[in-house]
């Protein structure tokens, strides 16, 4: 019973300084570890690892485990040197140069081993009599090493207590005073246990040899425990080495203390207690989820080739979200849809963002991304109310108690569905289900997890974004523009009144001639230049003209009639047909008539240019609930689509003699009146406008 006491004891210490010496020599430790506390460290693994084999190899007799018993013996040797020396070394080292753990190499470090030195003939007495007591055969060497130990352990001890005050590490007067003492208490033990306690309770050798072994876990336990409490020394423990080392004292402790007894219930009531043992491990392991899920995703980096294939592929996407948020929220939403449809393997994904939950379903969605299988709106709208009531991020049918959310992921083919909210933001992610109608495992759950909550912050951000830049684009637009507008009302100013002079000299010349003279005809052209000219010159001046002040009550359909009857002598000129549709309806609204008869002249005008010879230009008003709605649609060439998408921008135009301000000055009124413009044109078949007027117009000028 003693001997498995031992060997448990000096198992567990083997397994201490290995994690220890293993967490020193790992590559992100190395910069803040000095070569001493490796020496030191490895000295006591060699120490405690040489004596759980001798203790182990005790009543060998074949001759190969006699020569691992005598190697093991010479690996205790070693070890017993070293910690001194190491001890020494590292606490002259402190003295000269502090903490820096990569200080200028000195050769005259190295005298603090002379003590190895006497390995050499440690070893020839070791492997003379490999199968003798270890303390015997030492014997001779004791009282030199005894001495040795002492006076280093008494130089550290002092050196160690002086330093406590000049080292700024975290808590080193606590760790310093600890070693110190620590020290000084080892080296009266070993005292102790060698002089007095041997000789006065030979009996009980054993046990003092066990419990002196045992003594060079102390210090290690001491800089672990500051080190992990109070980061003494910056180390990163890697969780493995921790775990590892739990499961070999878990096996040492079942193969030492249970075994025999179990072998002992085996051979009396004839029953295998391995099955038993591995039936109980079973039943622990499906019993405790943390434990099962441990187990799982153990088995998944055992057994699956994907895991780590798919954390650094999410790991890459994570990265990607934050580049090219600066384009289209859609467009940069939809190409990360189609990213995890293909990381994750499934055959459907998509993403819907949420509005204010006072609206229609319709109209809560306010941005959608799909790839592959799409979802209606519906089906969207309940999936997210759905995982709201459930309480949980994440929504899957295993998770999913009630039948109706059950039935929508199995009728969707969902197999996951993720809400994220961030902020001002909400969201649904949907993936569906993997190849063979695989569910997604725990592990794409985790990141998707993950990848959701990085999506939220990163939509946020170009939302952000992107309103910055519209709100810069629009200020350095209504600049330009204003400057623009100064400049163009002080041209048309400044050419006003020249033309009407012009104007009225030819008039009165053109009178003066006569009808038969041959200038006349010169002189009706250059009124009619003089004409366009001012009719150019009142387009500057509308584009430079202020909102109007003061909203009025007028009749849309009023107004629509009177234009088209200024209008319908050009029409005729142009061999253009005009065709009305009005409804009985005459309901007013509040707006300024003088804005909502210059938006239907210019609508008119270009609709009669646009229509060409024997063309038809058709117009409609009718009343919708709390909307007057007038169409005007002309059947010509229409607008190709590089006009469309700035159509009401301003000096974009296709008359060779156009300027380019007729229909921004539209959409500008529009806005004025808080109303809606529509233009649809198709290439060769025409183009419409339909104005939307509420019946209480806002009057708000442009923002």
């Amino acid at each position: 019973m003693f001997n498995d006491l031992q060997l448990f004891g000096l198992g567990a210490a083997a397994v201490i300084d290995t994690v220890l010496l293993m967490a020193l020599i790992e590559r992100p430790n190395r910069r803040h570890v000095a070569i001493w506390m490796i020496s030191l460290t490895a000295a006591a693994w060699l120490w405690h690892s040489g004596n759980f084999v001798h203790i182990l190899l005790l009543e060998a007799t074949h001759s190969w485990p006699l020569r691992v018993n005598a190697l093991s013996m010479s690996a205790m040797t070693i070890g017993l040197l070293m910690m001194p020396s190491s001890m020494l070394h590292g606490a002259i080292r402190l003295w000269h140069t502090g903490v820096d753990a990569k200080p200028p190499a000195n050769a005259r470090y190295g005298l603090c081993y002379l003590p190895v030195l006497a390995l050499g003939p440690i070893v020839q007495a070791l492997f003379a009599k490999p199968n003798g007591d270890y303390l015997t055969l030492v014997t001779p060497f004791a009282t030199p090493f005894v001495v040795w130990l002492c006076v280093t352990n008494l130089i550290a001890a002092t050196t160690f207590w002086t330093l406590r005050k000049r080292v700024t590490l975290p808590q080193a007067a606590s760790f310093f005073r600890g070693m110190a003492a620590l020290l000084c208490a080892l080296s009266l033990f070993v005292l102790f246990v060698m002089y007095f306690a041997i000789p006065l309770w030979p009996e009980q050798t054993d046990a003092w040899k066990f419990i002196a072994s045992l003594s060079p876990l102390l210090p290690a336990l001491l800089f672990a425990y500051h080190v992990v409490r109070f980061g003494f020394v910056p180390l990163v423990l890697e969780r493995t080495l921790v775990y590892g080392a739990v499961l070999a004292a878990t096996f040492l402790f079942h193969h030492l203390a249970l075994a025999e007894v179990t072998n002992r219930l085996s051979d009396q009531l004839r029953v295998d207690f391995a099955i038993v043992e591995a039936v109980a491990a079973a039943a622990v392991i499906l019993s405790y989820q943390p434990l099962r899920q441990r187990v799982a995703e153990a088995l998944r980096y055992l057994l699956g080739s994907r895991v780590a294939g798919v954390r650094e592929q999410t790991r890459q996407l994570a990265a990607r979200m934050s580049e090219g948020i600066d384009q289209p929220v859609d467009n940069w939403l939809t190409s990360i849809i189609d990213e995890v449809r293909t990381l994750f393997g499934v055959d459907h994904a998509g993403c819907w963002l949420f509005g204010n939950t006072d609206r229609t379903d319709a109209e809560r969605i306010i941005g959608t991304a799909m790839s592959g299988r799409s979802l209606n709106i519906e089906q969207v709208v309940a999936m997210q109310s759905l995982v709201a009531e459930s309480g949980q991020r994440v929504l899957t049918r295993f998770v999913a108690s009630d039948p109706a959310a059950q039935g929508l992921l199995s009728a969707t083919g969902t197999s996951a569905a993720i809400t994220f909210d961030h902020r001002d933001l909400r969201g649904l992610l949907v993936l569906g289900r993997k190849s063979f109608n695989q569910e997604l495992d725990d592990e794409n759950l985790s990141s998707l997890a993950l990848l959701t909550q990085q999506l939220a912050v990163t939509l946020r951000n170009a939302r952000l974004q992107q309103d910055r830049l519209t709100a810069e684009r629009r200020a350095l637009r209504q600049e330009k523009l204003s400057t623009l507008g100064l400049l163009a009302s002080s041209i048309a100013h400044e050419i006003k009144n020249p033309l009407s002079s012009i104007r009225t000299i030819s008039t009165v010349m053109a009178e003066d001639l006569g009808a038969d003279s041959p200038h006349v005809e010169d002189l009706r052209l250059i009124i009619s230049e003089i004409d366009r000219l001012a009719a150019s010159t009142r387009q500057l001046l509308e584009f430079a003209r202020p909102a109007p002040a003061a909203i009025d009550s007028c009749v849309p359909r009023d107004l629509l009639e009177r234009t088209l009857r200024i209008l319908r002598h050009l029409a005729q000129q142009k061999g253009v047909r005009l065709e009305t549709n009005f409804d009985d309806n005459h309901a007013a609204i509040r707006a300024d008539p003088e804005s909502l008869g210059e938006i239907l002249f210019n609508l008119l005008s270009n609709s009669i240019d646009a229509a060409g010879t024997d063309g038809v230009v058709s117009v409609s008003c009718r009343h919708e609930s709390t909307t007057i709605v007038i169409l005007i649609r002309d059947n010509g060439e229409g607008l190709p689509p590089e006009v469309q998408d700035h159509l009401f921008e301003p000096f974009v135009t296709t008359k060779l003699d156009g300027t380019g301000l007729g229909l921004y000055i539209v959409g500008r009124r529009i806005r004025e009146l808080g109303a809606e413009i529509r233009c649809e044109s198709t290439p060769g078949a025409g183009t419409s406008f339909e104005v939307r007027l509420p019946l209480e117009c806002s009057g708000l000028t442009e923002p």
